[in-house]
C-alpha cells in the first residue's frame, strides 16, 4: 500500500473490507488503520470522509480544526474526530501516532457523547492500553491473517469505552489532579530528553518537593518510576509498530545507551525487545 509521501518509510497503512452482509449496524470496525511517523509537511484537509477516526499521539505534536474546535494534540493524549464533517490536522514538526477510522455499531452516539461532556482531546493516564489495541489489530494485517470481524469490533468498543470514562460521561474516571495531568502531559512530550523532577515540577508551577509528594499520592508512583515506565511502554509500541533498531529505540525513549536500554525494558517486562517484538508479529 503506498503512503503518503509525507511520511518516513517506517510508517504503516492498512485498509479493511468488512463483510457486505447488514451486521454493520450491530459491530464496529475498522475501515483503516495504522502507524504514522510524520514528516513536519504532513496535513490533511477534508470536507467528509464516512467514519469517525481515532488517534493515539506517541510523539510530537498534531494541530486539528472542526467546525466546533480545535487544539493541539500531544503524547499522552487521544484525538477523536468525526470525518463526517469538515476537518483538518496538520503535524507540528515530525509527530508519530497510531490511529483508526472505525464506523459501526453506535459510533455516532458514543462519539456525540464522549465529544459533549470531554471533547475531541482526551487525556489518556496510560496510553499504551489504545496503543497494544491498535497494535495487536496491526500484527494481524500485517501477517496477512483476515482482521476477525469481531475481535475488531469488540477492540474498538472497548477503546471507546476508556474515552467514554476517561472524559467523564460515564459518571466515574474523570480528570486527575490538573497538575499532575499538566505533568504527566510534560513527561509524553519530552520523553526523549533527560527529565529531571526540577524539570517536571517546574511545568506545575510547584516545587520539587510538593510535587513529588503530590505526583505519588496521585498516580502511586515516583516521577522518576512513572518517567521510566512511560518510556519502556512507549518501547513497547515502537517495537511493535516500526521497522527501527533496538538501538534506535533506546534514544528514542531517552535511554543513554542500547544496553541501559535492554537492561530496564527486560527487569519490567521479563523478555528483552527483541523477544518481545518477535512474539508480537
Amino acid at each position: 500500500m503506498q503512503l503518503d509521501p509525507n511520511c518516513f518509510e517506517d510508517s504503516s497503512l492498512h485498509f479493511f473490507v468488512p463483510k457486505p452482509e447488514g451486521r454493520r449496524e450491530l459491530m464496529y470496525y475498522p475501515i483503516s488503520l495504522g502507524y504514522f511517523d510524520c514528516k513536519p509537511s504532513y496535513g490533511v484537509q477534508r470536507n467528509m470522509f464516512s467514519s469517525y477516526l481515532l488517534i493515539v499521539m506517541l510523539t510530537g505534536a498534531l494541530a486539528w480544526q472542526t467546525r466546533s474546535g480545535r487544539g493541539v494534540a500531544r503524547p499522552g493524549q487521544a484525538l477523536l474526530l468525526d470525518c463526517n464533517t469538515p476537518h483538518t490536522y496538520n503535524a507540528q514538526g515530525r509527530c508519530s501516532f497510531t490511529f483508526v477510522h472505525f464506523s459501526g455499531g453506535q459510533s455516532a452516539a458514543i462519539y456525540e457523547e464522549i465529544e459533549r461532556t470531554g471533547g475531541n482531546m482526551i487525556h489518556l493516564p496510560d496510553p499504551n492500553e489504545l496503543n497494544e489495541t491498535i497494535g495487536e489489530m496491526l500484527s494481524s494485517m500485517r501477517s496477512d491473517r483476515r482482521l476477525n470481524e469481531g475481535q475488531a469490533s469488540a477492540m474498538i468498543y472497548g477503546m471507546l469505552m476508556k474515552l467514554l470514562e476517561r472524559s467523564g460521561a460515564s459518571g466515574e474516571g474523570g480528570l486527575g489532579n490538573p497538575a499532575v495531568d499538566r505533568a504527566i502531559a510534560y513527561i509524553q512530550a519530552h520523553l526523549a530528553e533527560p527529565l529531571s523532577v526540577e524539570d517536571m515540577a517546574a511545568s506545575t508551577g510547584y516545587s520539587a518537593s510538593y510535587f513529588s509528594h503530590l505526583f505519588t499520592q496521585d498516580t502511586g508512583m515516583s516521577p522518576y518510576q512513572f518517567v521510566v515506565r512511560s518510556r519502556v511502554e512507549h518501547a513497547q509500541q515502537l517495537l511493535m509498530t516500526t521497522r527501527q533498531t533496538v538501538q534506535e529505540i533506546a534514544f528514542q525513549c531517552g535511554f543513554n545507551s542500547a544496553a541501559n536500554f535492554c537492561y530496564t525494558f527486560r527487569r519490567m517486562t521479563g523478555v528483552s525487545p527483541h523477544a518481545y517484538r518477535k512474539r508480537s508479529l
